[in-house]
């Protein structure tokens, strides 16, 4: 199989799943005042994906021009939890990717 072909069939494999659960916008008030003001948007992204997939599934699945794209990974958290009267303090290895990008 050709390089295309793959490729064609990995998005067709990733849009079909059920992405919307793992591909998220961020509500926050600095991400909305960034949005109002400079026609910035954010979502949240699965760790594999890289810039050009994320351009093209957006392109694909919103129907969008993307004119700048930057993104940040996000690796560990730190969780301290409370049982009676002790806390126990660890991490939380959740990764993810956070996409920024401006809308034309």
């Amino acid at each position: 199989m050709s390089e295309k072909r793959i490729k064609f069939l990995f998005y067709k494999k990733y849009i079909n799943k059920n992405l919307s659960k793992k591909i998220k916008p961020i509500i926050t008030e600095k991400a909305l005042f960034t949005n109002i003001s400079n026609n910035y948007y954010t979502f949240i992204f699965p760790i594999y994906f890289n810039k050009n997939e994320i351009s093209k599934y957006l392109q694909r699945v919103y129907r969008i021009k993307i004119t700048k794209l930057h993104t940040n990974i996000y690796s560990k958290k730190k969780s301290n939890k409370r049982i009676l009267k002790k806390t126990f303090s660890g991490i939380k290895f959740q990764q993810f990717k956070k996409a920024v990008f401006k809308v034309k």
